[in-house]
C-alpha cells in the first residue's frame, strides 16, 4: 500500500509538471513582448495602484524657445520596446540610430528637428539595474549629438521622457526604475508650446501613464479623469500597452471595461493621438475623434516614429522611419 501511494504521489507530480510545463509553452506563445512567459507573474512586484502616487506636473522642464520661430510647428521622437540586455539587441544597430538621429538634427526644416524623445517602456529587457544604467550612458550620447548639433545649448536640456514597460517591472525592476530613470515617476504630465506667452497658438498637453501591468487601475484612472477635464489643451496619451493590439491575443489592456471607459474619456476631452507599444507591430486605429498609434521596437525591428504637432490645427502626424 506504501508502494502504491508513492506511485500515486508520482503520478500526480508528474501530471502537475506536465500542466506546469503546457501552460508555460502557451504564456510563452502569447507573452508580451516574447520570451518570457511566466517570468512575467514569478518576477514581477507590486500592481500600478500600488506604484501610483499621483500625477507629476512637469510643465516648464521642456520649453520651446519662442527665439527658434518655429511658426507652430515641432517636432518629436518616439521610440519603443528599447530591451537594452537583450541578446538580440546588438551595438551595431544602437550607433545606427544614433545615425537617424545626427541626420535629423541637421534637417533644413526646423520643424522637422526633433526636440525631445519618448520612450514607450521595456527600456531593460530583465528590469536589471545594469539595463537602466546602460540605458541612462546611451542617453548621453544622445544629448551629447543634440549639444553638438546646435539642438540645445545644454545637454540636460535634451529631454528623454520614459515610461514603465512590463520587462521594467521583472526581478523587481521598479525599484531601480524610479531612482534612474528619469523623471523618476510612472506616471506625469505637460504642457507644451512654440509660441511666446500669449500667444494664440494652443499649447498641446502630454500626458504619460503607467500601464506596466497591462492595467490602468482605479487610482490612475481617476487622477486622469480629473486633470482632463480640467484642461482644455490638445492632447497625446502614451502607454505601453495599446488599447487595441491589432488582433495579437493578450497585448492590449487586459479590463475592457477599463480601456472603453478610457476610450470614451479621450473621445470627449480632445485627446487627439494614443500612442502605444508592446506588440513588437506597426499599426494604426482610426477610433473617430482621435487615433492609436502603434510603433515596433526600436533595436529589435530597427523602428521608430518622428512626430510632428501643429499647434495652428491642432493637429498631430506621424512618419514612420525604419533602418
Amino acid at each position: 500500500m506504501e508502494f502504491k501511494s508513492e506511485v500515486f504521489i508520482l503520478r500526480r507530480f508528474r501530471r502537475l509538471l506536465n500542466l506546469i510545463s503546457i501552460l508555460f509553452l502557451i504564456s510563452l506563445a502569447f507573452s508580451s513582448c516574447a520570451n518570457y512567459g511566466f517570468y512575467q507573474f514569478l518576477f514581477g512586484e507590486e500592481d500600478v495602484d500600488e506604484r501610483f502616487s499621483g500625477f507629476l506636473d512637469l510643465s516648464g522642464e521642456t520649453v520651446l524657445s519662442s527665439g527658434l520661430d518655429l511658426g507652430g510647428k515641432y517636432s518629436f521622437i518616439v521610440v519603443t520596446d528599447v530591451h537594452i540586455g537583450a541578446g538580440d539587441v546588438h551595438s551595431s544597430k544602437m550607433n545606427d540610430f544614433l545615425d537617424e538621429i545626427s541626420s535629423l538634427f541637421e534637417s533644413s526644416d526646423k520643424t522637422k528637428v526633433p526636440r525631445f524623445i519618448v520612450n514607450l517602456g521595456d527600456t531593460a529587457d530583465g528590469g536589471h539595474l545594469s539595463e537602466f544604467n546602460e540605458y541612462n550612458s546611451y542617453l548621453e550620447k544622445i544629448k551629447k549629438l543634440a549639444l553638438k548639433k546646435n539642438v540645445v545649448s545644454s545637454a540636460e536640456d535634451f529631454k528623454v521622457y520614459t515610461i514603465l514597460g512590463n520587462h521594467d517591472l521583472y526581478n523587481n525592476g521598479w525599484t531601480d526604475w524610479k531612482k534612474t530613470i528619469y523623471p523618476y515617476k510612472s506616471s506625469y504630465y505637460f504642457s507644451l508650446s512654440s509660441g511666446p506667452a500669449g500667444s494664440a497658438l494652443l499649447p498641446f498637453s502630454f500626458y504619460f501613464v503607467d500601464t506596466g501591468n497591462g492595467a490602468f487601475g482605479k487610482d490612475q484612472l481617476d487622477a486622469l479623469e480629473k486633470l482632463l477635464k480640467s484642461d482644455a489643451n490638445p492632447k497625446m496619451v502614451f502607454s505601453h500597452y495599446p488599447f487595441y493590439s491589432d488582433n495579437v491575443p493578450l497585448m492590449a489592456l487586459e479590463d475592457t471595461a477599463e480601456r472603453n471607459y478610457l476610450l470614451s474619456l479621450f473621445a470627449k476631452n480632445n485627446v487627439k493621438s494614443l500612442f502605444g507599444g508592446h506588440v513588437h507591430r506597426v499599426f494604426e486605429h482610426d477610433l473617430g475623434s482621435f487615433s492609436q498609434v502603434n510603433t515596433s521596437a526600436l533595436f529589435k525591428n530597427g523602428a521608430f516614429r518622428l512626430v510632428t504637432v501643429d499647434e495652428s490645427s491642432a493637429s498631430v502626424s506621424t512618419k514612420l522611419i525604419e533602418f
